[in-house]
């Protein structure tokens, strides 16, 4: 994204104010405003603005996204965001006094590394009684905005703070006691709706955009006073980290006899990350079929992997169309959908598949209740790699990095075996890396040819899992013929 205007003037003037030093003549004339000096210089940094925009334009990509900044914004203005999901866990609170102690709902707790948790429901304990409460690992960010000016398409910047992901965000009109519906792009807003989308190229800074009363959405009005809600926390949570915890203030006497702690076992969900860019390129290469709202019996499967794709290794959802064409014709398939999913989290295996259910029964009402799970069955990909290498290249460490490769890019838990792969790996994706990422078949002497198992014959059903394992990876290399000769090779 370029930078904006505003910003980039300042900046070019900043330069010219500090660079004129030199010329002490000149810098005297250019502070005390002589107009044959600052007309010049003003139109120079007018030419700089005007070309910096046809730049931000030229390198755009408005195809092929591969800079991380381009992918980020093409993914949220899809309505794709980079937002956490808070780790839930059950807090153990042991009142060690005689007298009663109550917790409001939302007091903050902070663990052993100082993250702050959120009590999801109040607490009263009487003296010498043990309760468990849940909470999550999230911080709300209150802030308060009046609108300067009337405005369509008005545009304020809010960010998150210390590091922390976006988890949630709300939008609420304190003049008139109306909340505002995220709406990505506009899409179907009506004229005078209570609408706002997100902008961003990175994961901490968010526009929020306002609409306009005689086009979409509604025009935001002077004087107006806005409260604006960010959601934010850290995402994934690693349970070994989770041991004693302390309430952050403590407003009584008698709140400083109770001892808080996580137990053990009394996880509820780890939380996740946001969605890495290149999870973001994945789900934006999908095409916008139904304005994210999955139709009856079609394809679910983007709904489902925006919401949880951080919380699994691998996940299929289909209907009773493609279920018939693997599984044979059932009267029981029939309205029905059918998910098989492996969550990274194997505590949070049930919880996660319950997450889905509910998701999909939001989706579509008629499919409540009418999700049917079945298990996964692993399946390693068999994939042959045969070659030919120069001499001046050894064997055996070219055979070890085509190995890592390949593992690391479609092996268990890589972002390329977490979908259904009806006819395999792309062959040609792998060629491609193979290319780029090895060094020995990029000197116009080696070659090779990537062989794959024929899934015409064995095809790759949704519930089976297919990676690439190390005993599933077979390399054949040869040397080149002109291996020993003294000639020389273009």
């Amino acid at each position: 994204m370029s930078v904006p205007s505003n910003q980039l003037r300042k900046k070019i003037l900043s330069s010219i104010d500090s660079h004129l030093n030199d010329y002490p003549e000149v810098a005297e004339r250019w502070r005390a405003g002589d107009p044959t000096v600052r007309a010049m210089m003003t139109s120079i940094v007018e030419t700089v603005l005007w070309l910096s925009r046809d730049n931000a334009v030229n390198i755009t990509e408005p195809f092929i996204k591969s800079k991380q900044s381009t992918i980020i914004a093409d993914a949220i203005n899809k309505g794709i965001l980079p937002v956490a999901t808070p780790c839930q866990h059950m807090l153990t609170i042991e009142n060690n006094g005689n007298s009663k102690v109550s917790l409001s709902q939302g007091r903050l707790v902070e663990d052993g590394t100082g993250r702050q948790w959120r009590l999801m429901s109040s607490a009263t304990l009487n003296g010498h009684e043990t309760k468990k409460v849940l909470a999550e690992q999230s911080t709300v960010n209150h802030i308060e905005v009046n609108i300067p000016v009337s405005e369509s398409f008005y545009r304020l910047d809010v960010s998150t703070t210390d590091g922390a992901y976006l988890s949630s965000l709300s939008v609420y009109n304190a003049t008139l006691g109306m909340s505002f519906q995220y709406t990505p792009k506009f899409m179907n807003a009506g004229l005078g709706q209570a609408a706002y989308t997100l902008q961003s190229h990175n994961l901490e800074d968010i526009t929020i955009v306002f609409g306009d009363s005689e086009r979409a959405g509604v025009t935001v009005q002077a004087g107006d006073t806005y409260e604006i809600a960010i959601t934010q926390s850290y995402g994934y949570v690693d349970q070994s980290s989770l041991s004693s915890a302390a309430l952050s203030e403590i407003y009584e006497s008698e709140e400083s006899k109770l001892n808080l702690y996580f137990k053990a076992g009394d996880l509820v969900r780890a939380g996740a990350d946001p969605l890495s860019v290149a999870q973001m390129r994945l789900l934006a290469s999908y095409p916008s079929m139904y304005d994210h709202n999955a139709v009856f019996m079609g394809n679910f499967d983007f709904l489902v992997r925006k919401h949880f794709m951080q919380r699994f290794d691998y996940m299929a959802i289909w209907n009773e169309t493609i279920n018939e064409k693997h599984y044979g014709a059932s009267l029981d398939a029939i309205n029905h959908l059918f998910l098989t999913v492996v969550a990274k989290n194997k505590i949070e295996q049930k919880a996660l598949v319950e997450d889905i259910k509910k998701l999909v029964a939001n989706a579509d009402s008629l499919l409540d209740g009418k999700v049917n799970i079945k298990e996964v069955v692993e399946r390693p990909y068999q994939i042959t790699i045969a070659g030919r290498l120069a001499t001046v290249h050894d064997m055996d460490s070219v055979k070890t990095q085509i190995k890592e490769l390949l593992l690391e890019n479609f092996g268990k838990g890589s972002l390329s075996s977490s979908y259904h792969n009806p006819d395999g790996f792309n062959k040609q994706e792998i060629a491609i890396k193979i290319r780029s990422d090895i060094t020995a078949f990029q000197d116009r002497i080696s070659d090779f040819s990537v062989l794959t198992e024929d899934t015409a014959e064995n095809p790759i059903k949704p519930h089976e899992w297919a990676y690439i394992t190390e005993d599933s990876i077979t390399i054949n290399m040869t040397r080149t013929a002109d291996t020993g000769t003294a000639i020389w090779t273009l």
